[in-house]
């Protein structure tokens, strides 16, 4: 009998013993090489954004994270309303029912009408964007002005000098 047929009768595959010896070093090789990392990248990225980007830069960043991610909510509301628009305009046909409702056979919209709720959606997250820009630089110009201006009910203490006028000043009366 040659080899192979001498495992087979054994009653095992000669390389499932390799797979469990493969499958059972690999968490341990794994989780070496993550121990190994240390945390100071992470920390020296957030001291590094929070100190060394001028803020307009933090703005800009900030305006495109608002608009990508308000695209989602607003693509599921320019399509939803657009179908409910269509529905109501063929009397409530179930062929042409919004989301939650369609069923087999409704209505697909053609390219140029899902180009459209596209569009209509990227501008609905852009003006999100802007109106999101525009309010926290009207919360940092408060914040501004307020700390520039005296504390309420806080005295304003005037000092006049307590010694006499000097001597080269005399009164004209003596």
């Amino acid at each position: 009998m040659r080899k192979n047929e001498r495992r087979r009768l054994k009653g095992g595959n000669p390389h499932v013993s390799f797979y469990k010896k493969f499958f059972l070093i690999l968490p341990l090789v794994a989780g070496i090489s993550l121990s190994a990392q240390t945390t100071n990248t992470v920390q020296d990225a957030i001291r590094i954004d929070s100190k060394d980007f001028p803020q307009w830069a933090k703005d800009i960043r900030r305006f495109d994270v608002v608009a990508f991610g308000a695209f989602p909510f607003a693509f599921f509301t320019a399509s939803f309303v657009t179908d409910s628009i269509r529905w109501a305009q063929f009397s409530g046909d179930m062929k042409y029912a919004p989301w939650p409702l369609k069923g087999a056979g409704a209505y697909d919209p053609s390219a140029e009408e899902k180009m459209q709720i596209i569009g209509v959606a990227a501008g609905i997250s852009l003006f999100v964007a802007l109106a999101d820009f525009v309010v926290i630089h009207i919360k940092r110009h408060n914040e501004k002005q307020k700390s520039a201006r005296t504390p309420d009910n806080q005295p304003v203490i005037i000092r006049r000098p307590s010694s006499p006028a000097p001597q080269g000043e005399a009164d004209e009366d003596g």
